[in-house]
């Protein structure tokens, strides 16, 4: 009986932990970018639009992002696990203060939001690389001369300080979308 119980309560531990991780994450399916075969490389472009932050407070942040620079800087995988390279977008706010990071590697994507110096992330690049953030859509559009990354929010997303779970926390609201323009 003790073992049953043992084992029953090992169960719903393991489920709510995997419930809570399938609340942020859902199956990686590729990233359809004219830049992924690529293993080295920088390009520079610009980025548009506007993430709408809720603080801890429950205050509202709107970030924007007007014609400010962007670049990809893509880094070579000297171990070719999953993918030949890692993908790192980034671009800043109009005012210059604030800096976004979006990165993918296998199937896996992260974002990050420095907000003076200080890092608000979700990843899931981790030693499976197939998860995606549930609720960060992206698409890509290829124009000649031009890649479009489209950056949209679905869902309400909660990035964590330096990624601890339990310390300080913002999350972008639904409907905040950036596309980012690189030049090829």
């Amino acid at each position: 009986m003790k073992k049953v119980l043992s084992i029953l309560v090992f169960l719903t531990l393991t489920s709510n932990i995997s419930a809570q991780y399938d609340s942020i994450s859902k199956n990686g399916e590729g990233f359809d970018s004219v830049f992924g075969f690529l293993e080295e490389g920088y390009f520079t472009g610009t980025i548009n639009g506007i993430l709408i932050l809720e603080n801890m407070d429950g205050s509202e942040t709107v970030l924007d992002f007007q014609g400010s620079n962007a670049k990809l800087e893509i880094e070579k995988d000297e171990h070719n696990v999953y993918d030949l390279s890692f993908k790192k977008y980034s671009g800043q706010t109009t005012s210059g203060k604030t800096k976004i990071l979006y990165e993918t590697y296998g199937l896996a994507n992260a974002f990050t939001i420095d907000i003076g110096g200080v890092n608000y992330k979700l990843s899931m690049i981790d030693g499976g690389c197939d998860l995606v953030i549930n609720g960060l859509e992206y698409l890509y559009k290829k124009e000649i001369g031009t890649e479009y990354l489209i950056l949209r929010f679905s869902k309400k997303i909660e990035l964590w300080e330096n990624e601890v779970v339990d310390g300080k926390k913002l999350w972008v609201k639904p409907e905040s979308t950036i596309t980012l323009a690189i030049t090829r």
